[in-house]
């Protein structure tokens, strides 16, 4: 017991040595850690003690996703799929960043370049997207009388950005199955 307080009577005594400790280990020690790791962008991160702010700037366009029956009606997505709405718009981004690989690769073998940002997207485009998540959520749904009571699903995608000092928000269908 004196040694524990004797601990605490040395770090009370000599905070700053303690705060240099810390710097050093995570200005050193940690990226040095994880310098191998596979994600380059994770090189060096010790979180929350990153070196930059996480929200130092926003998109100046953004999108959410619901999800609608055969007769447009909204589902709720917990009680049916068994999961979260931002779940559903996360893998719907997952699938669409594989898209826009795909039109990218397709456009640079036909002599193009595709550079639509998310919200410039149309739904056809959208469209593989959207039906592989619906496709995914329906499959793994652990409610199966739920997702039997609706004979068809749809994703819809609202895109929001501002005009002319006004918030603009345009729906398009990207997924049906």
């Amino acid at each position: 017991m004196l040694h524990t307080l004797r601990r605490w009577i040395w770090i009370a005594w000599n905070p700053m040595r303690v705060l240099w400790l810390l710097v050093i280990f995570s200005g050193v020690i940690v990226p040095w850690l994880t310098r191998n790791h596979e994600v380059k962008a994770q090189r060096g991160e010790w979180y929350p003690f990153s070196n930059f702010p996480m929200y130092s700037t926003f998109e100046p366009t953004a999108y959410y996703v619901y999800i609608t029956d055969e007769n447009d009606k909204p589902v709720a997505i917990w009680q049916t799929f068994g999961t979260w709405p931002s779940a559903v718009k996360k893998g719907y981004d997952a699938f669409l960043k594989a898209e826009v690989v795909r039109l990218k690769e397709e456009a640079k073998k036909q002599g193009g370049k595709y550079s639509r940002r998310i919200v410039e997207m149309s739904g056809d485009e959208c469209r593989p997207a959207g039906d592989a998540i619906l496709r995914q959520l329906r499959d793994a749904s652990p409610n199966q009388d739920e997702i039997r009571k609706h004979k068809g699903y749809r994703l819809n995608q609202v895109d929001i950005t501002l005009d002319d000092g006004r918030i603009v928000q345009k729906t398009k269908r990207v997924g049906e199955i």
